[in-house]
This record gives C-alpha cells, structure tokens and sequence, in this order.
C-alpha cells in the first residue's frame, strides 16, 4: 500500500511541474521547476538513521539519485580557498553513510571551492567556483556509480557561481546559467550547444529554471528586475515579464502548475522592494497575476501539490497562499527566520503528504517540520546551517549537511497509504482527515482517481485497526 500511495504522490506532482520520476533530488530545489515538490513522503518524526560525514568547514546541498548521496565537504578556510584538497565531492550510501568514493577536483590559482551542480541519469556534475564574477573554470562529468570522470566540457568557463545552481533538460542535458549567460552542455560528450547573453544583478545568484522547454532566468533591466523565457532547444530568447522595482536581487524564480512563474526579488530595501510575484506564462506573455511583501536571501521556495506557495514573509512567519489569487490559506505560527533575518537562506522540501520541511540556513541554523496547515510537527537545531538542507531522497529519507562532522538522515519505517497521519494505525484519526478532505484531492485520495470519496473510504475502513 505503501507502494501505492508512491505512486499516487508522483502522479499528483506531474501534474504540477515535471520531476524526477524516481523521486530523486537533482538539483537544487529538488527538480527542474526548483520548487522543493517531491514524490517521496518525508519523516513524521526525526528519527535519526545515521550521521556523520568527512570534516566541512561549510555546509553545502546534498544531492541525491537512487541509493546514492553526493556533498561536497570543504576542509579548508573560506572562499577564496588557499589550495588542492580544499574542497572534496564525496558520494555516500543513502542508507547507512557509508563512503562508497570521492573526487578531488584540479585546483589553479584563483579557484574557489568545488560546487555540486547536479546528479543526473547516473552522472554528477561538479567544478570549481572562482570568484563569483569571472569564470575561468570547466564543468567536469563523473560516473555516479564509480567517481570515474567521464568528461570536462568544451568550454573552460562554464562553471556557474556557488549558489546558482542549474537545472537538466528532458534528454539529461545540463542547463547552467552565471551572472552575463545561459548555455546547454551536451550530456554525452559536454559539447557547448549553445550560450545566450544576459545580466544578472548579484553574481551567483543567477541560476535557472526549467518548465517543459522553457527556462527562465531573472535579469536586471533599466533600474528594475525582470523575469526572461529562453527556449532551452535554440537559446532564443523569447520575450520578458514587465519591470518590476529594485536594483539588485539575489533569489532565483522558481515554477508553480498552471503555467505560474514565481519570482522572488530580495534587494534588503523592505516590503516596497522586497516581494515575490507571480507571473502566467501565456505562451506569449507574462501576465501579473499578483505580489505579496517576501523576505529571502539566496535560497529556494516551494508549492505543494494542491495548488499553494510556500514563502516567508517580512515577520520571519511561512505564508502558504493560492497561486492563482494570492488567498491566504495558512500563516505558521513559529518564526522561522534566521537571526539576523539577513542571514536567512531557506530550503524547502514538500512531500507527497503535504508536509512541510523548512530549514533557515541561519547560523545557527534550524530545520522545521510543519503539517499542511503550517502548525509545527517538529524543530531541530543545525549549527552553521548555511546550504545544507533540507533534502528529500527517494525513499523518504531528509537529508541535512552542517559543518565538522555534522551529516544527518532521518528516515521513518513506511507506514500504509490509509494511515494518514502514520501514527502506526489506521483509526477514527485518520478517517476525520478522510472525511475533512471528501470531494478534494490530496493524500486521502486512497485509489488516486483524483477525488476523495467513497470508494477511498471504503479502503480506509477495510485497513482499520
């Protein structure tokens, strides 16, 4: 039943943004739309499954596909790093930790630390940083199974900045975008294919999204911020959202269902300036559909899987509001701001159950699990927070990297599909939340046609006990 409710949690994101269909963690933001929607159905309690890692000095975003857990593990003194063996990608075994290999990245004068690009149909994409501004540096192709490099791409500097991250076509191809480009590197040979010029106003913060054969990138424009669609086949450049205030950000767009692009912009200027707005892509146009005052500095945001957007607001409070009209459906009560909030850099993971699993990448930091209805599940404290997570692997397993030797997995056993608050039984709880949600969609939804009702009852109450 377990096996079931998988499946139904995968169907239910495809309709929303197109995703890796084993659930796996690909990039940052989880998927190509960077929204944190997984398939995988996360702890319910924080369970520790095991931890430790090599020494880091910083905390950088697990990656994760199939079995197999990726990190980089910086050893040495922050950017710009001071020599080889600095910075090492270390792939691990997701259900015990183990070390199964690791990299050590070619290291030249001027290099900053290794950054972890992507894992993809079997092959993980890493390179060196520089400076965040000019880029000297080649992305080098591993054998996720072995460590063994496959290839360095054809262009010497194409490695994007530390937080932009990058995102992969249907056919693997990695998209990667800096703060003056957007190219496709070939993922069988690491041809460049092609390279689109743009301005982005806070290097490394500049990375893509992808819908479909749609990106979209931020750019800065006449004294203001805007939202640009490229085909990810030509690099054509296809039209722009209108100007919207504020003269620098350092967040990333990210993509809701119905053909919605979120696009946050953080200027540290307050609620005037500092917004998230929602823009439909009409497939020739971006129409505002509305803005709401957002806080964030580099890092990423999410939706769920009915229909909301997740963000924090000026008052260091989640907000989950309607895509389409901004409706606000729940606020948290629990302020999940990092101290200073400057310093707030979220990452969010969303299961297929609704859950939510937040973390500030404060210094110290915290991970926070919140229910649908953003009331708190449960807290953890993560010194030096920073990049590290949360991540949802596959299997349910949440990922979290902190410095030193600070690498956690929580993992809960599987509980049955009928099981909705997997207390361990199936009971008058679980038919409320059954019978709360009749007619809607959602993790109620037992034989996944779509709509909770009667024959979803039926299977609830043929489970009891």
């Amino acid at each position: 039943m377990r096996t079931a409710l998988l499946l139904r949690g995968a169907a239910v994101f495809s309709l929303c943004v197109a995703a890796d269909a084993l659930g796996d963690w690909s990039n940052l933001g989880g998927n190509p739309g960077r929204n944190g929607l997984s398939s995988a159905i996360g702890p319910a309690t924080p369970t520790l499954r095991w931890s430790g890692a090599p020494v880091s000095l910083i905390s950088w975003t697990p990656l994760v596909e199939g079995n197999r857990v990726f990190n980089i593990r910086q050893s040495q003194a922050e950017n710009p790093v001071v020599g080889p063996g600095d910075s090492i990608l270390y792939a691990m075994n997701l259900a015990t930790g183990a070390e199964l290999w690791s990299y050590d990245f070619p290291w030249e004068v001027g290099d900053w630390t290794t950054v972890l690009y992507g894992v993809k149909n079997g092959r993980v994409y890493a390179g060196r940083a520089d400076d965040g501004s000019v880029f000297t540096s080649a992305i080098h192709c591993l054998d996720a199974e072995t460590g063994k490099l496959l290839w360095i791409s054809s262009c010497s500097d194409c490695a994007p900045g530390l937080y932009d991250g990058s995102v992969f076509a249907d056919d693997g191809d990695l998209i990667v975008a800096a703060g003056q480009w957007v190219r496709r590197i070939d993922s069988d040979s690491g041809l460049l294919l092609w390279s689109t010029p743009r301005l982005c106003s806070v290097t490394n913060s500049c990375g893509p999204t992808l819908v479909g054969n749609s990106i979209y990138i931020d750019e800065t424009f006449q004294g203001g911020q805007r939202l640009t669609r490229i085909d990810a086949t030509t690099g054509a450049r296809l039209y722009s959202s209108p100007q919207v205030p504020g003269l620098i950000t350092q967040t990333k767009p990210f993509a809701g269902s119905n053909g919605i692009i979120f696009y946050p912009v953080y200027t540290g200027g307050g609620p005037t300036t500092d917004r998230i707005y929602a823009f439909r892509d009409t497939g020739t146009a971006f129409q505002l559909l509305w803005s709401r005052p957002c806080t964030t500095f580099q890092g990423e945001h999410g939706i769920t899987n009915d229909g909301g957007v997740i963000f924090m607001n000026p008052q260091g409070r989640l907000e989950l509001r309607d895509q389409v009209t901004a409706a606000l459906r729940f606020i948290s009560t629990e302020v999940v701001a990092a101290v200073p909030v400057s310093l707030t850099m979220p990452h969010i993971a969303i299961d297929a159950q609704g859950t939510i699993f937040y973390g500030n990448g404060g210094f110290p930091g915290r991970i926070f699990a919140f229910n649908p209805n953003l009331t708190l599940r449960w807290s953890i404290d993560v010194p030096n927070l920073n990049q590290g997570g949360p991540v949802l692997a596959g299997d349910g397993t949440l990922l979290v990297a902190g410095v030193d030797t600070d690498f956690r997995a929580y993992y809960d056993p599987p509980c049955v599909a009928a099981d909705l608050n997997c207390d361990g039984a199936v009971n008058a709880q679980d038919l409320a939340a059954l019978l709360g949600a009749w007619g809607g969609s959602g993790a109620a939804d037992l034989n996944g046609d779509g709509s909770i009702g009667a024959q979803d009852l039926a299977i609830l109450l043929g489970a009891w006990g």
